[in-house]
């Protein structure tokens, strides 16, 4: 039995090991600094994550701005091409000025003096709002003068006065001949814009959705490509 304890006693020293505590505390700084890194890790992740998420709400924001604006200038054209649509036989200001210059871009050759003078006396009661003596004035010029230059704008502007008295077969007539007998008239874009107001007016949606859209695609930077565009996105 002394033997016995004495084994066991020997096996008992022999089991507890000697721990460094050095040892412990370099395996505890090595933890901690592992945790410090993955914690840095974690919050540069953090910092890229929210600098994204700034970036793409201020690209949101700026597209938002620019739909804003987008859909704003949109309703100021349609709205433009609904006064105009109203308008009766009034001309816009740009109109006026290249209607009453006697514009004669639609050939190389200048306007007889004659029909220069026959085309101003029936601007002028145009412009002075007699429109039944200017309507008969412009129809005597397209007769007398089917062949000149400025025959591209009197048929314009008959078509402006059918318009406005409602006669939208007679204007979808005068408008088409703008640029039919005169290919290279610089008004082409106007009448053609002219001819879709008419054709919707008259009820006919698909043939004004068409020629809206030839406008849009012909004339894309002029103001009568715009007002188009804004109208096709309505129809």
């Amino acid at each position: 039995m002394s033997a016995t304890l004495l084994t066991a006693s020997a096996v008992s020293n022999a089991a507890a090991p000697v721990v460094d505590a050095r040892d412990i505390t370099a395996v505890q700084q090595q933890q901690t600094s592992q945790q410090s890194q993955i914690m840095a890790e974690l919050i540069l992740q953090v910092n890229q994550l929210q600098q994204e998420v700034r970036q793409l709400r201020g690209q949101v924001e700026e597209q938002d701005y620019r739909i804003k604006q987008l859909t704003k200038q949109q309703r100021e054209l349609y709205l433009d091409l609904d006064r105009r649509l109203q308008g009766g036989a009034a001309l816009s200001t740009s109109e006026t000025d290249e209607l009453s210059s006697g514009s004669t871009e639609s050939s190389g050759t200048n306007s007889s003096e004659r029909a220069q003078q026959a085309y101003n006396q029936a601007f002028t009661l145009f412009n002075e709002k007699k429109y039944p003596q200017a309507k008969s004035a412009f129809k005597s010029f397209v007769a007398d003068y089917s062949t000149d230059p400025l025959a591209s704008n009197a048929h314009y502007l008959l078509g402006q006065l059918h318009f406005s008295d409602k006669e939208y077969p007679e204007a979808e007539k005068q408008f088409k001949s703008v640029y039919e007998k005169f290919p290279e008239t610089s008004i082409k874009d106007k009448a053609m814009l002219k001819l879709a107001q008419v054709q919707e007016l008259k009820g006919d949606k698909a043939a004004a959705k068409a020629t809206y859209q030839q406008v849009s695609k012909l004339f894309p930077n002029t103001t009568a490509g715009r007002l188009a565009k804004a109208k096709l996105d309505t129809l």
